[in-house]
């Protein structure tokens, strides 16, 4: 995809590859939606990098972080952009500002050639999920704050990628059936009719 995106755009389009570059970057190091990331605004990051992605009902905020390469990209679009960093919109309608980056998204896609499951802005959370949960130690409630969806929701869409997950439950069958007795058995022999345990 992002071998593509230089091919996107032309001389009469205001957004070029690097743009759509920067919005799947954005996409998936923060697991944000696509309406978050086009009305993205500077203020949203702090000097080390931390991202605000939610507020909780508490009124605590939940940040995630982007490395330096990609905080360098985000000021830099600040400077160029202003504070919203993908463009200042006239409409307020979300759909219609998503509508535009899904378009731009399903050109740089088509240039891709084929695809095995047709791709969406969504998928980008979905790789900010699996990244996280194929890392030991990142639990299922650590990625449910960052995304903001229940641990069960995330259980759901996820759990083929919880490596935690099944590493626990592997421990729970072999304590449980540790100190259980074996049956005696006999050696099998001849492979012919009869035999057995």
């Amino acid at each position: 995809m992002y071998d593509a995106c230089p091919k996107y755009g032309s001389p009469k389009h205001k957004w070029t590859g690097d743009d759509v570059t920067d919005l799947i970057s954005l996409s998936i190091y923060t697991g944000l939606r696509i309406s978050d990331v086009a009305l993205f605004q500077i203020d949203r990051m702090n000097a080390s990098g931390e991202i605000r992605v939610r507020t909780t009902k508490a009124g605590t905020h939940v940040y995630t972080w982007v490395p330096q390469w990609l905080q360098d990209r985000i000021r830099a679009r600040a400077k160029i952009h202003g504070s919203f960093i993908f463009g200042s919109h006239t409409t307020k309608d979300l759909d219609v500002i998503t509508e535009g980056w899904r378009r731009k998204l399903q050109k740089v896609w088509n240039l891709c050639g084929k695809w095995k499951e047709k791709p969406t802005p969504h998928r980008f959370r979905h790789t900010f999920a699996r990244i996280l949960l194929q890392k030991p130690g990142v639990t299922v409630r650590d990625v449910a704050e960052l995304l903001g969806n229940t641990e069960a929701i995330v259980l759901r869409h996820y759990g083929a990628w919880v490596v935690e997950r099944q590493e626990r439950l592997t421990k729970i069958l072999r304590d449980a059936f540790e100190e259980k007795p074996k049956p005696r058995l006999t050696v099998v022999s001849g492979g012919g009719k009869g035999g057995g345990a």
